[in-house]
């Protein structure tokens, strides 16, 4: 499974995303409301332990973290993986 897919099945698991792909990478997840702000910890606990990869501050900051594309793109980065 990429991770693009493992990323999209995790928040459709939460939330019942609609819409076409690009749709559903371009949502921003908290500002919608698929998770809260206690669920970035169990995100990032998921996404950490998965893909062996640690957050960074900057990554938390980042608007690329936002939306559920650039969580994406980011655990692409951190991984090498793409």
């Amino acid at each position: 499974m990429s991770i693009k897919d493992s990323v999209l099945a995790y928040f459709s698991a939460k939330k019942s995303l609609s819409g076409s792909e690009q749709e559903k990478l371009a949502c921003r997840y908290l500002d919608q409301g698929v998770i809260d702000s206690m669920g970035i910890v169990e995100l990032m606990n998921h996404f950490e332990e998965q893909y062996e990869i640690r957050f960074e501050a900057d990554d938390l900051q980042s608007d690329e973290f936002q939306s559920i594309g650039g969580l994406v793109k980011i655990i692409e980065r951190l991984s090498g993986r793409k």
